[in-house]
């Protein structure tokens, strides 16, 4: 009996101790990744066929921090968002070299020019050719409204891809059956 005891009083100082002292995933560790290929992200997203939220943001800017801290981390940190949405960002600042979606080289403000991308930060959803499927989101207000806002994108772009799908596999099929007649 004393030795269960002693075996259950070390058991849980041994738990108490590892929870106190193993690092927790935070929100401080999560990062939003920053891109400099689209084409690769494009590639993904064609693959796991989702739309890519891409926030174009600035080193100095007390309003992409917000965003970041308040609505991405948060997205990323939860998990629900991993099978609904790619999230990156693209900084501003640095005159950054990065690769367009069509593969070619470029920079980052030619990038945000490309899509009249005037304030930081600035949301857009995209499909895999680099086409907005939603209203863009500009700067950040109330970040309850907000989140709303951006679950509202990611949704609607989910259904315009989901769409695009269905109307392909749908214009498809009449050429499979008369293929099929005809090789008959």
């Amino acid at each position: 009996m004393r030795r269960k005891l002693t075996l259950m009083v070390v058991t849980i100082t041994a738990l108490f101790i590892s929870y106190i002292f193993v690092p927790v995933n935070s929100q401080a560790d999560t990062q939003v990744p920053v891109t400099t290929n689209m084409a690769t992200i494009a590639s993904i997203a064609s693959r796991q066929d989702l739309p890519i939220l891409l926030v174009f943001s600035a080193k100095h800017c007390s309003y992409c921090e917000l965003l970041e801290e308040e609505i991405l981390k948060p997205m990323i940190l939860s998990g629900d968002y991993r099978d609904r949405v790619l999230i990156y960002k693209v900084m501003l600042d640095g005159g950054n070299q990065i690769i367009n979606f069509q593969g070619k080289p470029t920079t980052a403000d030619e990038l945000a020019i490309q899509y009249g991308v005037f304030v930081t930060p600035t949301m857009l959803f995209l499909d895999n050719q680099g086409k907005e499927l939603s209203e863009r989101l500009l700067g950040i207000n109330t970040v309850e409204m907000f989140g709303g806002l951006v679950d509202k994108g990611i949704f609607e772009s989910r259904q315009k891809l989901q769409l695009r799908k269905k109307r392909l596999v749908s214009n498809l099929q009449p050429i499979e059956s008369e293929t099929l007649k005809k090789a008959n």
